[in-house]
């Protein structure tokens, strides 16, 4: 399997999403010497201070100097001017809309989302809570005031962007596991099946899990043999199971997670079309959270990355 950590980066830039001026704060909260404004949002002193007090209007003034003046400081990670509401009308218009693919993971160890056909079997939102199906995967984020929606693409208005929804660390993060640990029944499936006992592949990070949900069979004897072994350790003696039995595939971070069914691709394999995972043991080295040129600030923790169709 070979890692797919790519978007594409044509037609209209984002439609349908109506922006209003919450606060551009990216959690950078430190002044430039040279221009006064803030290296995380752009914004002067003065603007920080009276951001609460001033008219919408005036927001929106300084929401639209904002853009040039990060060009000027050289910072990539944008805030989109999003609230809670309009996130989670994003997320269900690209689901809705197959307009793209949604990635959750660390570099080497993603499940992708991508609807099948011309629409989601059900996209929904309640308290929050946005779920999906289509053939052969699931998908779940919690959507609250704990996430924002970040960019690191050159600013173009012909093109559509990537969208990072990031998770502030306060909220809570996933267990760390650091070898193959059986975590027992799967309590809240997306994908209702025979398959119940899940094990941790033991990645040990704090930005996702990989995680397999298996049945009584090839897979759950090796995994229960290896379990308390590392990753890389174990990797030579599951693989094998693995890729025959081709258990249900969780990957989970702070923001929800992704199930993925199907078979598992031989290494030199094409992935499949819709949902599909990729777990290269080469590419996790890296021990990066998101792709090159995605630095996330540090009161963040990755939760999904959504890359635009064609």
């Amino acid at each position: 399997m070979r890692s797919n950590f790519k978007g594409n980066e044509s037609g209209p830039i984002l439609k349908g999403v109506f922006m209003r001026a919450s606060s551009p704060c990216t959690g950078i909260c430190r002044l430039d010497e040279k221009t006064g404004w803030c290296l995380g949002c752009g914004r002067s002193r003065s603007e920080l201070d009276h951001w609460r007090t001033k008219s919408e209007a005036w927001r929106q003034r300084i929401w639209k100097k904002i853009p040039q003046r990060l060009d000027e400081l050289g910072v990539k990670c944008r805030r989109f001017p999003w609230t809670t509401e309009e996130i989670q009308n994003f997320v269900l218009s690209s689901l809705n809309n197959c307009q793209g693919t949604w990635v959750m993971g660390v570099v080497g160890a993603v499940a992708e989302f991508t609807v099948v056909g011309d629409a989601p079997k059900l996209a929904e939102c309640t308290d929050g809570m946005i779920t999906a199906f289509t053939q052969n995967g699931a998908i779940k984020m919690l959507i609250n005031d704990d996430v924002r929606a970040l960019n690191f693409d050159p600013p173009n208005e012909l093109l559509r962007p990537h969208v990072v929804l990031a998770v502030k660390r306060d909220r809570g993060r996933l267990p760390i596991t650091e070898n193959v640990a059986d975590l027992g029944e799967d309590v809240n499936p997306l994908i209702l099946e025979s398959a119940k006992r899940v094990f941790d592949l033991g990645l040990g990070r704090k930005e996702a899990r990989f995680c397999v949900r298996v049945n009584e069979g090839e897979s759950q004897k090796a995994l229960t043999r290896c379990s308390g072994q590392s990753f890389d350790v174990a990797l030579p003696k599951i693989s094998g199971p693995l890729r025959y039995d081709s258990p249900t595939r969780v990957v989970e971070t702070a923001l929800g997670r992704i199930e993925v069914q199907g078979q598992i691709p031989t290494p030199n394999a094409n992935s499949p079309i819709g949902p599909h995972t990729h777990l290269l043991p080469d590419h996790l080295l890296s021990e990066r959270a998101l792709p090159v040129g995605m630095e996330l600030p540090r009161a963040y923790l990755p939760g999904a990355i959504f890359y635009p169709a064609m």
